[in-house]
């Protein structure tokens, strides 16, 4: 399961996007008409609180991250299926199909749970 979620990575360029609603728990934040290499989005609830929009790409290998309700979106990479996700001074994990690990050099590991999924049409 953890390569399926994996294999919903990531490509270039999310333009298309439009801004975070104040509803932490709001539908769809993008359009996918204009992102049309969005091929999943998750939203995860963290132990500390917060909420982060994860959005998986086409080339199953790309992350876009955003901590919600209007923090900056960060591209990270993974350089294989199933392996841990890199960007600049963060790493995330995934496993469990619904589990999500924060990881960066001056805090500790933070765990989230996805909430809800929205997937591309077939």
């Amino acid at each position: 399961m953890l390569l399926a979620l994996a294999g919903l990575a990531l490509a270039p360029g999310l333009s298309g996007c439009s801004p975070a609603s104040n509803d932490k728990d709001a539908g769809e934040r993008h359009d996918r008409r204009s992102v049309s290499n969005l091929v999943g989005e998750h939203i995860y609830a963290c132990a500390d609180g917060s909420r982060v929009d994860a959005d998986f790409l086409a080339d199953g290998l790309t992350l876009d991250l955003t901590i919600l309700p209007d923090g900056r979106s960060v591209r990270l990479v993974a350089p294989a299926t199933g392996l841990t996700f890199v960007g600049d001074k963060l790493n995330v994990s995934l496993s469990g199909g619904d589990r999500m690990t924060l990881l960066r050099p001056d805090a500790p590991p933070l765990t989230c749970t996805r909430l809800r999924s929205n997937t591309a049409p077939p």
